[in-house]
């Protein structure tokens, strides 16, 4: 009888019922034996980052000590670009529409403005130029997550655009339907003699996990007879525990039920919301003004904070490769609630907003201490995906972060200018210098040379005129 073949693949999954499939780390096991330590093996990613309506040169100019002292644990791996003009991009079409079609596209809108971009958003680019064929082994090829709410065109909420300039997939607003798209879920069997109706197989869930469908294989990773080191043993306890801590973290904490399965007809009710009840987000229109929907801020925290370590985990098992993460989106019409400290200040965000969003109240007032916390608790909220992706080790030493690329943008500078237009470039495998750079930069040329450093033609080159892409001393010549 012919032995086992012990050949692993480098993306492999743990498979069990239903629709799981939950990938595992990458392990030196997986990788050719002469590659295993190195870059080469890890896959390319991109992700894109941002934030509604902007900051402007002053406050980029405090660096840590303002509105980006999120960014902070950070600074070794990031070029902060506080120079950037994208008023060159904008199209026609209101503010909000013509400047966030332009983010991460580089390109003007040409035509339909408040429906589609003028080009393919970046992360596109890359996949496709990686990928002809489509990305192998993913769960999900791309993925867009995070919090907005919509009052007009899709630009304002959607960084993803297709190679028509069309729109992507809309920001998945709710941690739960995240992990179900990168981890999936499954429907119990419910036991003998119990009743099977919907409530009764959630309530049996409430006691199971994902991960129980798939313990017999992980039971064989770890035990004697598996192949793999001690290390890579490791590494698949920790990286099952973490999904398995985030599944728990996305049931209500006061005992109530966890997040619909989708095989479910769920029951109506409250039981069923994700963290806090923030059911706006299933609206198709938020109003602007004082019916712009309200949350409140820690609400929003703990749902984008379970949202970054939920994708952070999709990137290391490599369950996704490309996608986007934003916070509130263009124009920025969520009035959040609560007093919010940062930066030796507070902030009653429930008085200042209770009238109006941050977009009439703070930003066409302009309001710049306010501006300054508000920014802060905005950008926040992308730091937990960073701050995940950087906990985690990868065969060559480096963590997830360091080996990928993240795009981070807006569509201001002050107000409604798009002059000095933050950006910045994270992580990157040492194909970026990290510090501060003033140089007079278009959006176009950050992403033209970030997908350059890894072989990737943008295919936006006829925007730089007589510019020389080499002039930019935050990116290395690889």
């Amino acid at each position: 009888m012919p032995r086992p073949s012990r050949t692993f693949t480098r993306r492999m999954l743990l498979r069990g019922t239903g629709s799981i499939a939950i990938g595992l780390p990458l392990l030196p096991e997986f990788m050719p034996r002469a590659s295993a330590a190195q870059d080469d093996d890890i896959p390319c990613r991109l992700f894109t980052m941002s934030f509604g309506l902007g900051i402007d040169e002053m406050l980029q100019m405090e660096q840590f000590s303002g509105p980006l002292q999120p960014f902070a644990p950070f600074e070794n791996k990031t070029a902060f670009f506080t120079n950037v003009d994208g008023g060159p991009l904008l199209g026609s079409g209101t503010p909000h529409f013509r400047s966030a079609a332009a983010t991460f596209t580089g390109v003007p809108q040409q035509s339909d403005p408040e429906y589609h971009a003028g080009g393919p958003s970046m992360e596109q680019v890359m996949k496709r130029a990686l990928h002809p064929n489509g990305v192998p082994n993913v769960t999900q090829p791309e993925l867009s997550a995070g919090i907005w709410s919509r009052t007009g065109a899709v630009s304002q909420f959607t960084r993803h655009w297709n190679t028509d300039g069309s729109p992507g997939q809309r920001p998945e607003r709710r941690p739960s339907r995240v992990f179900e798209l990168l981890f999936g879920t499954y429907e119990p069997s419910p036991p003998t003699g119990t009743d099977p109706d919907p409530a009764a197989i959630a309530r049996n869930h409430v006691h199971r996990s994902v991960l129980d469908s798939v313990m017999d294989q992980y039971s064989h990773l770890t035990s004697d007879a598996s192949p793999l080191g001690a290390a890579s043993k490791a590494r698949i306890d920790n990286h099952l525990a973490a999904i398995r801590d985030v599944e728990q973290q996305l049931a209500p904490m006061d005992g109530k039920l966890p997040p619909p399965l989708p095989a479910c007809e769920p029951p109506s009710g409250d039981d069923y919301l994700d963290p806090g009840g923030y059911s706006f987000y299933d609206n198709e229109n938020g109003p602007a003004g004082p019916g712009a929907p309200a949350i409140d801020w820690e609400v929003a925290n703990e749902a984008m904070r379970l949202i970054g370590e939920l994708m952070a985990l999709g990137v290391s098992c490599d369950a996704i490769r490309f996608g986007s993460l934003l916070c509130v989106g263009g124009g920025g019409h969520i009035r959040f609630q609560g007093q919010y400290s940062a930066l030796g200040d507070s902030l009653d965000f429930s008085a200042m907003f209770d009238n109006g969003t941050p977009h009439d109240v703070i930003f066409h007032n302009y309001n710049r201490d306010a501006i300054r916390l508000y920014q802060h608790f905005s950008i926040s909220q992308l730091m937990h995906m960073l701050t995940a992706m950087d906990s985690m080790t990868e065969p060559n030493g480096r963590t997830v972060l360091d080996n990928s690329l993240v795009l981070v943008g807006t569509e201001y500078g002050e107000n409604h200018d798009a002059s000095h237009t933050f950006h910045a470039v994270v992580g990157g495998g040492d194909r970026f210098n990290p510090g501060w750079y003033s140089q007079a930069l278009l959006p176009s040329h950050v992403y033209h040379e970030a997908l350059a450093a890894y072989g990737v033609d943008s295919g936006i080159g006829e925007l730089w005129g007589d510019f020389d892409p080499t002039e930019i001393s935050g990116f290395r010549n690889v």
